[in-house]
C-alpha cells in the first residue's frame, strides 16, 4: 500500500484473461468488441444455450503494448443504469464504506480502474471481495497504461465505454492529465455525460475537478507557491472530463498531512484570475478521508482527527510574477466524518472561518 492507493493484490485475485465464451440470446449471438455491437451469427429458434464448440470471444480486445489489463473480466457485457455518484478520497488507505458505495453504484455493472502505475489485481480484489458489495459488480478490471500515450488503444477505450463505474487510482496526475491521449479523455468525458459512477483517490481525485494541478513540472510546496504564484511549477490544467458536481472547483489530496493549504489558496487565486471567475471553491482532502456527492447532497467518511476542508474564494487576488500572493475574500469550512448536507455547500449557512493572504502569508481571521 502506498499513499496513492492500492498496489498489492488479494490471494486468488490475480489478473485474468478477458476471453470468455460468447453467449446466445434466443435470436442472436453477439459480442461487444467496443462501442458498436458486432453480430457473429444467428441462432435457431429456441436455441438459448452456449455451444461448447464455439470459439472464445472476448468482450473487449486484449491489451497490446503499453497497456496491461488485470482483474475480474466480464463473460458478457451488461448495461444496468448506474447510480450517479462522485467519490473523492485523500490518499493513503481507502475508506471502505465510501468505496462500497462507489462499487454498488454500478448496480451490478462493470467497474473499471484506470491507473498508470501499480498493481492490476489489488483494486479488483478489494472491490469484488473485501468490500462484499451488494449487488456485486459484473466485472472489475484494472487498465494500467504503463505508457500513458497508449491509453487510446481499443482495449482501454472499450472498457471505459462499457463501464458503469470508473475509478482513477493514485499515482502521478500528469500521466492522466497530459499523458493520456485525446481519445481516452473523450471516452471519460462521454462516460461522465452518460452518468456513470466515478471516483478517485490522491492523483485520481485531483483529476476530477474543473481545475487541476497537473504536476507537469513536478510537485510544489505551499511555501514555494505562496512566494510566487506564477512560477512554472504552479501549473493548472482544466480537464475535459471535469465532473459537473465539481464545477468551479479545485480538488487537492494529502491535504493537511502535507501542509497543502497555502498552495490550494494559490491555485484558487490562479483559477479565479486565469478564468475570470467571480467565485471558486477548493476541496482539501486529508488522508483516508472521503467526500461522497450524490443527488445534490454530500457525506463525509473517514477516521476521527482527519477532515475535509472546503474553501470559497471571491478575491480580489494579486497574482504578479515574482511577487508573493495577495488574496482576500476567503472562507474556510471544516467537515468531519459523518457530516452531511446539501451540495454545493452553502457557505452562507455553514460555520466558516474568514481568511486572507498578505505578502504570501496565510492569516485566519480575514
Amino acid at each position: 500500500m502506498t499513499a496513492g492507493g492500492r498496489f498489492s493484490g488479494s490471494p486468488g485475485m490475480a489478473a485474468r484473461g478477458v476471453a470468455r465464451r460468447g453467449v446466445r440470446s434466443p435470436t442472436w449471438r453477439v459480442a461487444l468488441v467496443c462501442a458498436p455491437l458486432v453480430v457473429f451469427g444467428c441462432a435457431g429458434p429456441g436455441d438459448t444455450g452456449v455451444d461448447p464448440d464455439e470459439p472464445i470471444v472476448p468482450v473487449c480486445a486484449a491489451a497490446a503494448g503499453g497497456v496491461e489489463v488485470g482483474g475480474v473480466a466480464p463473460s458478457t457485457d451488461v448495461s444496468p443504469a448506474p447510480a450517479r455518484i462522485v467519490v473523492v478520497m485523500g490518499g493513503s488507505s481507502e475508506d471502505d464504506t465510501a468505496a462500497r458505495r462507489f462499487v454498488e453504484a454500478a448496480r451490478g455493472g462493470d467497474v473499471v480502474i484506470l491507473r498508470a502505475t501499480g498493481s492490476t489485481s489489488s483494486y479488483p480484489g478489494y472491490f469484488t471481495g473485501s468490500l462484499a458489495p451488494d449487488p456485486a459488480p459484473n466485472s472489475a478490471e484494472t487498465v494500467k497504461t504503463t505508457s500513458p500515450a497508449a491509453g487510446g488503444q481499443t482495449a482501454a477505450l472499450c472498457r471505459v465505454t462499457n463501464a458503469e463505474a470508473i475509478w482513477l487510482a493514485g499515482g502521478n496526475q500528469d500521466d492522466y492529465l497530459n499523458g493520456w491521449p485525446a481519445p481516452l479523455h473523450a471516452a471519460l468525458e462521454a462516460a461522465t455525460a452518460r452518468g456513470v459512477a466515478i471516483g478517485g483517490t490522491s492523483a485520481g481525485a485531483v483529476s476530477l475537478g474543473e481545475a487541476a494541478f497537473d504536476a507537469s513540472r513536478g510537485s510544489v510546496t505551499s511555501v514555494e507557491a505562496l512566494a510566487d504564484p506564477l512560477r512554472p511549477d504552479v501549473s493548472l490544467t482544466y480537464p475535459t472530463w471535469a465532473q459537473p458536481e465539481f464545477a468551479d472547483t479545485y480538488v487537492d489530496s494529502h491535504f493537511m498531512d502535507r501542509d497543502r493549504e497555502g498552495r490550494l489558496l494559490v491555485f484558487l487565486a490562479r483559477f479565479l484570475t486565469d478564468r475570470g471567475r467571480d467565485r471558486v471553491v477548493g476541496v482539501g482532502l486529508d488522508e483516508r478521508m472521503a467526500l461522497v456527492v450524490e443527488s445534490g447532497t454530500y457525506t463525509v467518511y473517514g477516521p476521527a482527527g482527519q477532515s475535509v476542508w472546503l474553501y470559497e474564494v471571491t478575491g480580489p487576488a494579486t497574482v504578479v510574477e515574482g511577487q508573493p500572493l495577495g488574496l482576500a475574500g476567503v472562507r474556510r469550512v471544516r467537515l468531519d466524518a459523518g457530516d452531511t448536507g446539501g451540495w454545493p455547500l452553502d457557505f452562507d449557512a455553514a460555520v466558516s472561518t474568514p481568511m486572507s493572504v498578505t505578502d504570501g502569508v496565510v492569516t485566519p481571521g480575514g
